[in-house]
């Protein structure tokens, strides 16, 4: 018999990933194409669950057909996805609604609830504050503009569960992604009576462990992606949570910060009162807190894009990957980018919807390697920051995502913490991390910690040096101070460029 191969899915904001892993954790094949999506109007973004499963079946497809891959050794399949939005199906099963977390339609519904006092009725049950685009405020949304459509809404799934739908044809949701529904305490009617909702709360799915089997895969799905029939399929993690597993981060105290197009700054606590700010979530047997910077590397790719023209065309000359050279240019330049600083807040936060990205301390001196460099140190001081202010003792700090290959960039971390900071091999955490949970499912791996064991190593690790460490201290006391500086302004500069020129 072949040995056990495990598949994990990844259907985040901007790619859908499928990779086969072999039971030491290592990639065998993968698979990616771009997340499917629309946007209808203005602040709105949307994803058809056929578009979706169609992009989840393509890439299972292709991983499957790899030569080095025997669909036979499958033995689980596992998932991720990205959190909040609202996908809902009606009581025969078909789509009814798909909405991502970038989209801001609920947001004048959670202004609504604040100004009357509902927002904070709800946060005090949850434990934290409903946003413009997670669930209940989209419910809200559509009960008061689509009220047909809210009518429809048999169940509440996630953007991960709308693929073990399609896979299984089970409803149900993990823990972690049904924390932005249901409070600690378990009940989740108290919060849809405190926001005023007719839905009944019924539309809450099962939540099933992450590491537990949802269902199996049906012959209908085995015949779209080459899985065997019957292949037990794992209820999975929010992407930030199976980014975390895949990092080998479980237990308390440990960290991660996810460098991806999006960035994630993740401890695990004890319980979801330890720690203050961002998100509690349960995770795996305990909890975790997580905020979310809505541009992480994408800042990168966005200033190379608009500026970085002769980099590429360096490297192109050189037949080096472009990145090889940013990060000599940015390295060419010191820690703390010669007194310029960069917010990263491109696409706002979770906390801050509205923050707005910037350069601070521009001269006539500063060049364009100068902010290049600004762009790294301030996306890591941003996500190192958001470590700190859970004021949660850290004792194990991992640096994880696409951007983890830059040494440059996960020695900053070292540097900002001054401790040691450990970079996981692998590159796909997320789908890793569904992976180990189909391993646990289908009993490849005793537990969730057995699994890390098996199959997270540390490819590299970074200690601190004491310079770096004092000049990222008054890096990060500048970045504090032009935030709050700036925090009355953002909101006014979003109304301007939501306004337009009219011209």
């Amino acid at each position: 018999m072949s040995d056990p191969l495990l598949v994990g899915i990844d259907a985040g904001l901007t790619n859908v990933k499928a990779v086969a892993f072999d039971r030491s954790g290592s990639a065998v094949a993968s698979a990616s194409t771009e997340t499917p999506g629309r946007s209808p109007a203005p602040g709105r973004d949307e994803q058809d669950h056929d578009d979706l499963w169609a992009a989840v079946a393509g890439v299972v497809g292709d991983v499957l057909a790899d030569e080095a891959v025997d669909a036979a050794a499958v033995r689980g399949v596992g998932l991720a996805g990205h959190g909040h939005g609202l996908y809902a199906v009606d009581e025969s099963g078909d789509p009814v609604c798909g909405v991502k977390s970038t989209d801001d339609r609920g947001s004048d519904v959670v202004e609504a609830w604040d100004a009357d006092g509902r927002l904070d009725a709800a946060a005090d049950l949850l434990g934290w504050r409903p946003f413009g685009a997670d669930p209940y405020s989209l419910l809200g949304w559509f009960e008061r503009e689509r009220p047909a459509v809210a009518e429809r809404i048999d169940a509440i799934l996630f953007c991960k569960d709308v693929v073990a739908h399609r896979l299984t044809g089970e409803r149900a949701t993990d823990p972690m992604d049904g924390s932005a529904l249901v409070p600690p305490d378990g009940d989740a009617g108290a919060v849809f009576d405190a926001l005023g909702l007719d839905t009944d709360p019924s539309v809450v799915p099962e939540r099933v462990d992450s590491t537990a089997r949802t269902g199996t895969v049906t012959p209908d799905a085995a015949e779209a992606t080459g899985l065997p029939v019957g292949t037990p399929v794992a209820t999975g993690l929010h992407d930030v949570g199976a980014c975390a597993l895949g990092a080998g981060v479980t237990a308390p105290g440990e960290a991660t910060v996810v460098l991806g197009t999006w960035g994630q700054s993740v401890v695990v606590t004890g319980g979801p009162d330890e720690g203050t700010g961002g998100l509690p979530r349960r995770y795996l047997d305990g909890w975790l807190r997580y905020r979310g910077t809505r541009a992480g590397a994408a800042c990168l790719d966005w200033f190379v894009d608009e500026f970085g023209a002769e980099w590429r065309a360096e490297a192109s000359e050189r037949g080096v990957d472009p990145h090889e050279v940013y990060e000599e240019r940015a390295a060419s330049v010191s820690a703390g980018a010669d007194g310029v600083l960069f917010h990263p807040y491109l696409n706002g936060t979770t906390d801050r919807p509205d923050a707005r990205g910037g350069f601070y301390g521009l001269d006539l001196d500063a060049t364009s390697e100068t902010m290049l460099r600004a762009v790294y140190d301030g996306v890591a001081t941003a996500l190192a920051l958001g470590v700190r202010d859970f004021e949660v003792p850290v004792a194990d700090l991992r640096v994880g995502g696409g951007g983890a290959r830059s040494a440059l960039w996960t020695r900053t971390f070292a540097d900002l913490f001054d401790e040691t900071v450990r970079v996981p091999d692998g590159e796909e955490m997320g789908a890793r991390g569904g992976a180990i949970c189909a391993g646990v499912a289908a009993g490849v791996y005793e537990s969730a910690d057995d699994a890390v064991a098996a199959a997270v190593g540390v490819e590299r690790s970074h200690d601190p040096d004491p310079e770096r460490v004092e000049r990222y201290r008054a890096v990060a006391e500048a970045f504090e101070q032009a935030r709050d500086a700036m925090g009355p302004a953002w909101g006014t500069l979003m109304a301007l460029s939501e306004q337009g020129t009219g011209e």
